[in-house]
């Protein structure tokens, strides 16, 4: 037996669905408790009683009304938090809330009345910032549900037939503007917030123009703060950053944790709305929520995007605190890859690309041709510096330089890539048997040909991409060729063991072994005050890590 009128359930959760002239809506109530679902649904059927009338007259889509039935759903959900919390239930009505923010989005008015905003000579609201999502500014207070217009709450409504269509245009509710973030909780209206420097886009493309200058953080973490914000803005609908309380960030987190851990990858999903990402996820019943570590970066960059928006004198909320919803797991990192054995190493260089292949384009098939390019140097490189990847694969012939008649990489940022963190520059002097290789031989040869890069053939995929991605499919299938399948291990699995080598020799002191991998000693003396290890004191721990062939 139903529990309410349009609801229906999936697996454990309930949903909201309705059909209309033939097109079902589905809204997911994302709740196992029946009562909850019961308010929800009659929120979603209130805000549906306009809907259809909006529909009839042409003045919405369906995809429309099915966000703003959604946004009303979520809404309604905040209230119920607002109420677990404490919150007075008065305040919190279904009807009111729910109508109060569908009417809010009507405020344009009927085609046959005058729009104040012209008038005026001033640019009307609703079009001023079409592309910004609602925001408002941090001194606005809520309006109570009670101001709201003359609504039968939600609560009725769900109890009421639906009234017939309108067919007169002249007599239905004013037309709605579409929603721009259907999983947003409604803010109070007040004056439009247009383009500005509290808005969230514009305060990142200050604070990315600020880093690249400064050379605080690469390309790729620049754009993926970008990306950041706009999930957020999208989660919660709050784009000035005046307007961010905490219970924004806590949308945000439970966006969040309701994404499909891959999603905006294929083109048919790539313009779709977050919210039908999510109900889609919901209901084909795949494993949602991005990782621990994700929403902790995630949460970091929202956090450094407030203070620096702080530093630049635009009003933050002060109890604003993204940092107290990240996740601790109890899992030791040191889990995430396991190294590679010293015999793991062993078999993976007795592999053709070093033995000797069939040709340069058969490498994995044994026989007497040895290519000595970018597969041939970088797994070696790895192997003999502890480097991470992109650090390897981004190397220009210019990071190859001679430091007291001794032969070093240069880890720091290039023309190709930057670096992890400002502990990741440093210089590594280049193992024996890499020189006894022709590595040496090799980079002059690429000077010679006036090439800046030091692997010339390794170039990023997309803009987004590394540059070490174009390795991974031949690299995978090399790994899975020599040690078989291991899926804790991977190309990192080289920096592994690298340290776990250099741990074992007793020879090699702590605070040179974190200037050789780019890590903090974790002692604020040595990490602020320490000096730099003289090179031939490196080249000496370099040369403890055993030669693979």
């Amino acid at each position: 037996m139903a529990i309410a009128n349009h609801v229906i359930r999936r697996r454990a959760f309930y949903a909201w669905r309705r059909v209309w002239r033939g097109s079902a809506i589905q809204i997911p109530l994302s709740t196992t408790d029946a009562t909850h679902a019961r308010r929800l649904a009659a929120a979603a059927t209130a805000a549906a009683s306009v809907g259809w009338g909006l529909l009839d007259a042409g003045r919405i889509t369906l995809h429309d009304a099915k966000q703003e039935i959604h946004r009303a759903v979520q809404n309604e959900r905040l209230a119920l938090d607002y109420e677990a919390a404490g919150g007075d239930p008065e305040h919190s009505r279904p009807g009111g809330r729910a109508f109060y923010f569908f009417f809010n989005l009507a405020a344009d008015g009927p085609d046959d009345e005058p729009e104040p905003s012209k008038k005026t000579g001033q640019p009307s609201p609703d079009t001023t910032n079409a592309a910004e999502p609602s925001a408002r500014p941090v001194d606005s207070a809520p309006l109570p549900p009670d101001a709201a217009p003359n609504i039968p709450d939600a609560a009725d409504a769900a109890q009421t037939p639906i009234r017939p269509p309108v067919s007169s245009a002249s007599s239905v509710v004013p037309a709605i503007t579409p929603a721009q973030h259907p999983d947003t909780p409604p803010q109070p209206r007040t004056e439009a917030s247009g383009p500005g420097p509290h808005m969230m886009q514009e305060i990142v493309t200050r604070l990315g123009k600020m880093d690249k200058r400064t050379g605080r953080a690469s390309d790729k973490t620049i754009e993926q703060c970008a990306g950041i914000a706009a999930l957020f803005v999208e989660l919660t609908g709050v784009a000035d950053v005046r307007a961010i309380r905490q219970h924004h960030i806590a949308v945000f987190v439970d966006g969040m944790d309701r994404l499909p851990p891959v999603y905006r990858r294929s083109a048919a999903e790539r313009d779709k709305p977050i919210a039908e990402i999510i109900a889609g996820a919901e209901a084909s019943g795949v494993k949602c929520g991005l990782s621990s570590a994700t929403i902790n970066r995630n949460l970091i960059q929202i956090g450094k995007i407030l203070e620096f928006a702080k530093s630049q004198g635009i009003r933050v909320n002060p109890d604003i605190n993204p940092s107290s919803l990240r996740r601790f797991e109890k899992k030791n990192a040191k889990d995430d890859r396991d190294p590679f054995t010293p015999e793991d190493v062993k078999r993976i260089f007795a592999a053709p690309v070093w033995s000797g292949a069939k040709s340069a384009k058969r490498r994995r098939q044994p026989g007497s041709v040895v290519v000595k390019d970018w597969l041939y140097w970088v797994p070696l490189i790895a192997a003999y510096t502890g480097a991470r990847r992109e650090e390897i694969c981004g190397l220009e012939t210019a990071d190859v330089e001679d430091e007291d008649g001794i032969p070093v990489f240069r880890i720091r940022p290039n023309t190709r890539r930057g670096i992890k963190n400002a502990q990741s520059e440093r210089r590594i002097p280049i193992h024996s048997h890499l020189i006894d290789l022709g590595f040496l031989d090799y980079v002059r040869d690429q000077r010679e040909r006036n090439r800046p890069h030091l692997f010339h053939d390794l170039n990023r995929k997309s803009a987004k991409s590394q540059i070490g991605d174009s390795t991974a499919y031949l690299w995978r299938n090399i790994q899975h060729d020599q040690i078989g399948p291991q899926e804790k291990k991977s190309f990192h699995s080289f920096r592994h063991y690298a340290v776990q080598g250099l741990r074992a020799e007793s020879d090699v002191e702590k605070h040179v072994r974190a200037e050789l991998f780019g890590h903090l000693v974790g002692d604020i003396e040595d990490d602020r005050y320490g000096g730099r290890a003289p090179v031939a004191t490196l080249r000496a721990a370099v040369e403890a890590l055993p030669r693979v062939f």
